[in-house]
C-alpha cells in the first residue's frame, strides 16, 4: 500500500502539471458552478439555434424549420407515416431573416451537414423515422427507438425547435399508446445497458450527494458541522472539495496520496491556488503552486516564476497533504484565514481501520484529538453507520458548541456492475437463497447499504421479473403494470429499487421452487469461459478496458500468468537470453548513471523542492562544457542503445487477432489488448526489477507490489492511467491508492481477511471510466463474495474510527 508519507517526488509534481482532457474540465467547471446553483445543468450536445447561432425569434424559428427540417418531415410521413399521422404545423408568421443572419445561414450550410448526426432535432427526427418504419413493417424494433426518444426529451437542450418537438410527441403519442410497460421492462436490459445514445446525450448533472454536501456548507456557513459523507466510490466524492473551494478555503487529508495528487491535478487545471504538505515536519516543508505564490522572485529573462516563498500563504485554497503532515498544515492556514472560513476534508478516513493497529493510528487520533477545525467532512463509500459511531460524534459535539451533525447517504450510480461467483455466474440475492427468510434478510441488509444496487446484474433481474411475473408470484398492487406509470418513469435505478422492492412482496410458499427453477436455468455470463486463464483460454472475457486482479501473494499470481501464457521453451529461453544481456548492461548502466549524477551533484531522491527546470537546463549545459561529464553521458547513451528489444510474437500476447485465433471459438472484437509499445518495453528491460516483472510487461501485465524500484511504479502508473496495460496485480491495500478505470477486477483466493467494507472498497476501483460498457467484478472463492450480502457482526472499521476519532 502507498501510504508513504514523504515528500512528493519531482515527477509526482510534474504530473499534476499535466491538464485534464476536455471532458474531466466540463465536468469540473459544472462542480464550481454547481455550488453556487446545485441545480445547474449542462449538455455539450446543441439545438440547431446553438450551431447556427442566430437570433432566437419565433420567425426564425418558423425559418430554421422550413428551411431544415420541414423537408425530412414531409419524407418520413409520406413513406412510413401516412395512415398514421399528420403534421401541417401552425407556424409563425416567416420572415426573411436579417441579412446578417441569411449570410450566416448560407456559410454555414456545409457546416450543418457535416453535423447533422450530432444536432440534437436530427437525433429526435431519426429515432422518429425509426418508430413509423418499424410500426409500418410491423416491427418490434420500435420500442427501442420509443424508449431512447421519451429519454432523451428529458435533455435540457436550450432552444430545441418547437415544431420538431411537435411532431416527434405525435409519433411518441402513436407509438405508446401501443405499447405496454412490461415489454419495455423485459427489454430494459437491451433498451438501457446496451443503449449508448442515452449517455451520449444525457445532461451533466451534479450528483445527488454533491448537491447535499453543498447546500449543507451554504446553509449556516459559519456553524460547526460534521458531515459523515457517504457515496459510492467513482461518483465525484474527491472532486467535491473544488466546489466547497468556491466559498472556503479547504484542507484536504489523503491517507493515499495517490487520491491527493489527482484531486491536485484537476484543482490546477481549473486554476484552483493550491499547496502540498507531504511528509511535513515544520511549516518550511509545505509547497505552495505557482497559482498560490503570493511572494515571490521572478526570472529577469523569461518573466516566469523562479523561486516562490512558501511561506506566505494568504492565497491558498486548497490545502494537500497527507495524514502525518495535517496539523501542520491546519496551523499554516490558520495563519492566514479565519477559522470558521476552513472546511477540513478527510477522505476515506476508514483506511487502516481494517488493522488491528497500525502504525498511522497514532498520528490519526492525534490529528483528531489537536483538530481545531469546527467544519469537518468524513468521506468515505463504507463510512461506518452515525449509529455505529456515536463516540466520534458526541467527541466532535463535546469540542465544538452547537455542532450539527449531516449524514449524506447515497447509492448514485449510471452504470451495473456485474458480480461474478467463482463458476463465472452472476450473483443476486434471489439466486442466493434458497430460504425466504434468509432472503428477506438480505433484502434488509441491502436495502440500508443501497450502494450494493449498482452490483445487481440487470439481466438477471429482467429474468426474476419475467419469472415471478408469469407464474404469478407477486402482489397484485408489485406487479410491473400496476407498479410503474409510465416508460419514462423505467430507468436503470427504478428497476432495481422495483427489485429490492418486489423481494420483500413474494409467494414465500412458492418461492423454494422459483429459486431452484431460476438457479437451474442460469447461464454464464461469458459462454464458454468463467474461469482465471486470463492470458489464455478465458482472455477474451475482459473487455473494454483493463483489468485489476486484487491478491495478498501478488508475486504468485504473477509467476501463474506467466506459466500458463503458453508461451513455447525455445521462444521463453530466448527472450530470457536477451533479458539476461539486457540486465547485464543494466548493471553497467546503473553504474554509469550513479557516476555521472555524482558529477553533476544529483540526489538520488529528487523532492519536489527540485521541481524548476532549471537544474536540468543547469545540467544539461555543463554536459556540453565539462568533457570528464560529457564522456561519462556519452558512454551511457551507448550502453543504452544496447539493450535489445524483447518484444513477444502477437498470438502470445491477450486478445490480439493472432491470440483469439488460437484461443476463441469466434472473435471478440471488443476484448482488451494491451498496448504497450517499444520504447516503454526498453525502458523497462532498463531497469533493476525481476526477470518476471519484465516477462509480465511483454504480455501487458503490471504488478503493483512493494517494491522499491521506483521508477518501473512510475512507469505501472503512467500505463495505468493512459489504459494500456491489459492486467494489473495488485494487493488489496492498493485499492486505496487508485482513481485508475478499470473495466473487470478478481477477488483473490488469498483475501479471506477483507472486511465487507475492504471488499466495497476494491468494487470501487471498477467502472469509474464515463462510458456504458461490459464491467465485472469476479470472486475467486464465494465465501468472501457472501461477505457483501449479509450484516457485519463485528465491524472492526467502525470499532477503530470509534477509538481513533474520539479524545
Amino acid at each position: 500500500m502507498d501510504l508513504k508519507q514523504t515528500k512528493l517526488t519531482k515527477t509526482e509534481w510534474n504530473n499534476t502539471e499535466v491538464p485534464v482532457s476536455t471532458d474531466e474540465m466540463r465536468i469540473l467547471q459544472l462542480i464550481c458552478d454547481g455550488f453556487n446553483d446545485v441545480n445547474t445543468k449542462s449538455n455539450i450536445n446543441q439545438s440547431m439555434f446553438q450551431v447556427v447561432k442566430i437570433e432566437v425569434t419565433p420567425e426564425n424559428e418558423a425559418h430554421l424549420y422550413k428551411s431544415y427540417f420541414e423537408k425530412d418531415i414531409k419524407s418520413t410521413i409520406k413513406k412510413y407515416g401516412d395512415a398514421i399521422i399528420t403534421y401541417i404545423p401552425a407556424l409563425a408568421q416567416i420572415k426573411q431573416p436579417k441579412k446578417v443572419d441569411t449570410i450566416r445561414l448560407q456559410n454555414m450550410d456545409a457546416t450543418i451537414e457535416t453535423k447533422r448526426d450530432t444536432i440534437f432535432e436530427y437525433v429526435l427526427l431519426d429515432l422518429a423515422r425509426s418508430i413509423l418504419k418499424s410500426i409500418v413493417n410491423k416491427n418490434s424494433k420500435y420500442a427501442l427507438a420509443l424508449y431512447t426518444a421519451i429519454q432523451l426529451k428529458k435533455c435540457t437542450i436550450p432552444n430545441v425547435n418547437k415544431y420538431v418537438l411537435e411532431f416527434v410527441d405525435k409519433v411518441i403519442k402513436i407509438a405508446n399508446d401501443m405499447t405496454s410497460i412490461t415489454s419495455v421492462i423485459h427489454r430494459a436490459y437491451e433498451f438501457i445497458e446496451k443503449n449508448p445514445t442515452l449517455l451520449k446525450y444525457e445532461d451533466a448533472t451534479l450528483f445527488q450527494h454533491q448537491k447535499q454536501l453543498f447546500n449543507i456548507f451554504k446553509h449556516k456557513p459559519t456553524t460547526p458541522k460534521l458531515v459523515l459523507y457517504i457515496a459510492p466510490t467513482g461518483t465525484g466524492k474527491t472532486l467535491s472539495p473544488i466546489g466547497l473551494s468556491e466559498k472556503f478555503r479547504v484542507i484536504f487529508i489523503c491517507v493515499s496520496r495517490h487520491v491527493g495528487l489527482a484531486l491536485a491535478k484537476s484543482a490546477i487545471s481549473m486554476e484552483k491556488k493550491i499547496a502540498f504538505a507531504f511528509g511535513c515536519e515544520t511549516a518550511s516543508d509545505i509547497r505552495l503552486h505557482y497559482f498560490a505564490s503570493a511572494n515571490h522572485i521572478k526570472n529577469t529573462r523569461t518573466g516566469g516564476i523562479w523561486k516562490v516563498d512558501n511561506s506566505v500563504g494568504t492565497k491558498v485554497e486548497i490545502m494537500i497533504c497527507d495524514v502525518q503532515s495535517y496539523l501542520t498544515a491546519m496551523h499554516y492556514m490558520l495563519a492566514f484565514n479565519p477559522e470558521e472560513n476552513i472546511v477540513t476534508y478527510w477522505d476515506e478516513p476508514t483506511i487502516t481501520m481494517d488493522y488491528e493497529e497500525h502504525e498511522l493510528h497514532e498520528k490519526i487520533h492525534q490529528n483528531w484529538t489537536e483538530n481545531k477545525i469546527s467544519k469537518m467532512v468524513l468521506s468515505c463509500a463504507t463510512l461506518p453507520q452515525e449509529a455505529d459511531i456515536m463516540e466520534t460524534i458526541c467527541d466532535f459535539r463535546m469540542k465544538f458548541d452547537c455542532a450539527d451533525i449531516h449524514t449524506i447517504n447515497s447509492y448514485d450510480f449510471k452504470k451495473t456492475i456485474s458480480v461474478l461467483n467463482k463458476d463465472g455466474m452472476c450473483v443476486l440475492p434471489h439466486l442466493l437463497y434458497e430460504n425466504y427468510s434468509d432472503l428477506a434478510k438480505c433484502v434488509k441488509h441491502c436495502e440500508t447499504n443501497r450502494t450494493l444496487l449498482r452490483y445487481f446484474d440487470l439481466s438477471e433481474i429482467i429474468r426474476y421479473i419475467k419469472y415471478v411475473t408469469k407464474h404469478g408470484l407477486l402482489d397484485q398492487e408489485y406487479n410491473i403494470d400496476t407498479y410503474f406509470t409510465s416508460i419514462a418513469d423505467i430507468t436503470m435505478n427504478s428497476l432495481k429499487l422495483y427489485y429490492l422492492e418486489s423481494l420483500k412482496h413474494l409467494d414465500r410458499e412458492k418461492w423454494q421452487e422459483a429459486h431452484l427453477q431460476l438457479k437451474s436455468t442460469q447461464e454464464l455470463k461469458f459462454a464458454g469461459a468463467g474461469g482465471v486463464k486470463l492470458t489464455t483460454s478465458d482472455a477474451h472475457t475482459l473487455t473494454d478496458g483493463p483489468t485489476i486482479f486484487l491478491a495478498d501473494d501478488v508475486e504468485k499470481i504473477g509467476k501463474v500468468y506467466i506459466q500458463n501464457s503458453n508461451i513455447p521453451a525455445s521462444v521463453f529461453s530466448n527472450i530470457m537470453e536477451r533479458i539476461e544481456t539486457n540486465n547485464d548492461l543494466q548493471e553497467k548502466i546503473t553504474k554509469q548513471q550513479q557516476l555521472l549524477d555524482d558529477k553533476l551533484g544529483v540526489s538520488k531522491d529528487t523532492s519536489a523542492d527540485d521541481t524548476s527546470k532549471n537544474t536540468d537546463k543547469k545540467n544539461a549545459r555543463r554536459e556540453q562544457h565539462d568533457p570528464e561529464i560529457s564522456k561519462i553521458a556519452s558512454a551511457l547513451e551507448k550502453l543504452r542503445e544496447q539493450i535489445k528489444s524483447a518484444n513477444l510474437e502477437s498470438k502470445y500476447i491477450p486478445n490480439t487477432t493472432e491470440h483469439q485465433k488460437v484461443w476463441t471459438a469466434a472473435p471478440v472484437p471488443n476484448a482488451f489488448v494491451p498496448q504497450i509499445e517499444e520504447s516503454t518495453v526498453k525502458e523497462i528491460m532498463e531497469l533493476d526489477v525481476p526477470n518476471n516483472m519484465k516477462i509480465l510487461l511483454l504480455l501487458g501485465i503490471g504488478m503493483f507490489a512493494t517494491n522499491p524500484n521506483t521508477q518501473y511504479m512510475e512507469i505501472m502508473k503512467r500505463l495505468a492511467y493512459e489504459q494500456r496495460l491489459f492486467l494489473i496485480i495488485a494487493s488489496s491495500d492498493y485499492i486505496y491508492g487508485t482513481n485508475y478505470s478499470f473495466c473487470h477486477g478478481f477477488i483473490g483466493k488469498d483475501l479471506t481477511h477483507m472486511t465487507q467494507q475492504k471488499i466495497i472498497q476494491a468494487m470501487g476501483r471498477i467502472g469509474r471510466n464515463k462510458v456504458q460498457q461490459e464491467y465485472t467484478i469476479r470472486f475467486r472463492d464465494d465465501e468472501i463474495m457472501m461477505r457483501l450480502f449479509q450484516p457485519v457482526t463485528h465491524n472492526l472499521e467502525a470499532i477503530n474510527m470509534s477509538k481513533l476519532f474520539s479524545a
